[in-house]
């Protein structure tokens, strides 16, 4: 299994490429600039790392069709992976941040599958033609291109779009499923893989929140701020960590997580101590360095459940995250350790 590392883009080009470098001199795979609306854009903070780096790849997740025509994320990624030498790639959802912004559909399996087609077809054809419901293009080329074709993720969850994006895409990135969600989510993973005769090999990635420093307060701090943005407490989220009666309670009162990321706070105003602990302990890695090993067992379920990458969202001070993950998490579970 191999570890990546995902940072916002709102740190801005020179910190992602600093971080980026730190994060290849310790072996990490792979390092995503995360596409949140109300933050610079994630391509273009991802090009310094990409001129500079020598190992690390260096891609972008996750991109919405809504956002941007598939010929232009195409045409983004293609960029970024001649100046990454070959080492870029994207994540293509129907969900994401910017879908709530631009007030459109999420979950949209036709779309996306066209989306993901599109996109393909621009990568490997000398003049790229497409006519669907949702999509149309002519005449692209990228002939002016040297390296080979960057992969292309698709973000999934439900059984229609997973079996849709395990015969399109390159791989396959799920978010904040954690081991107790297994029992859900991985037989419809299995399910969707088998049909599409990828149950060898076939990239799956997951998004996990990391949280852990050495100040447990800091942490714990940190992890509650970020709550709403874990499968943004949807019922399947939260289920296995709270009564049915916290998780109705949750349900009906969403506004004080949504307030407290929104005002970069850890204090949730009105949320009892032990939902937001539970929920805390249970979808993310947080706490301080003598959490790490049981961390590390969760990461070998991981593994066990067929993840073959795991990216870990890092937030406050990257920079000790990353010593932390290299110095002691990556020697003792990962391929690229």
């Amino acid at each position: 299994m191999y570890l990546d590392i995902a940072l916002e883009s709102k740190i801005g080009p020179a910190e992602f490429c600093e971080l980026g470098l730190l994060a290849e001199k310790y072996g990490f795979r792979a390092i995503w600039a995360q596409n949140y609306a109300r933050a610079p854009d994630a391509f273009m903070t991802a090009v310094p790392l990409a001129l500079a780096s020598k190992q690390i790849r260096t891609g972008v997740a996750v991109v919405c069709p809504h956002e941007m025509h598939p010929l232009k994320i195409a045409n983004a990624v293609l960029t970024l992976n001649e100046y990454a030498k070959g080492r870029a790639g994207v994540v293509v959802t129907s969900g994401g941040d910017w879908t709530g912004v631009l007030k459109t559909r999420t979950g949209e399996v036709a779309r996306t599958r066209e989306a993901l087609e599109i996109i393909k077809t621009a990568l490997r054809d000398k003049v790229a033609k497409y006519d669907g419901d949702f999509y149309s293009a002519q005449a692209f080329t990228a002939q002016w291109t040297t390296q080979p074709p960057p992969p292309i993720y698709a973000g999934a969850h439900g059984p229609k779009m997973m079996h849709m994006a395990a015969g399109v895409a390159d791989g396959i990135m799920l978010s904040d499923v954690q081991p107790p969600m297994f029992d859900r989510f991985m037989p419809i993973v299995n399910k969707a893989l088998a049909a599409q005769g990828n149950e060898t090999g076939y990239p799956l990635s997951n998004f996990v929140a990391w949280h852990v420093k050495d100040d447990r307060e800091a942490s714990l701090w940190e992890a509650r701020r970020e709550l709403i943005i874990r499968g943004w407490l949807d019922p399947a989220w939260i289920a296995p960590y709270l009564s049915d009666e916290d998780a109705k309670w949750v349900a009906a009162n969403m506004w004080p997580f949504l307030k407290a990321f929104r005002e970069r706070t850890g204090d949730i105003e009105g949320v009892p101590e032990h939902i937001s602990d539970a929920l805390v302990e249970g979808l993310t890695m947080s706490g301080d360095p003598g959490d790490i090993d049981r961390h590390i067992e969760r990461f070998r379920e991981f593994e066990a459940a067929g993840f073959t990458e795991i990216v870990l969202g890092i937030q406050d001070d990257p920079a000790d995250s990353i010593k932390m993950i290299g110095e002691q998490v990556l020697p003792k579970i990962c391929s690229n350790a």
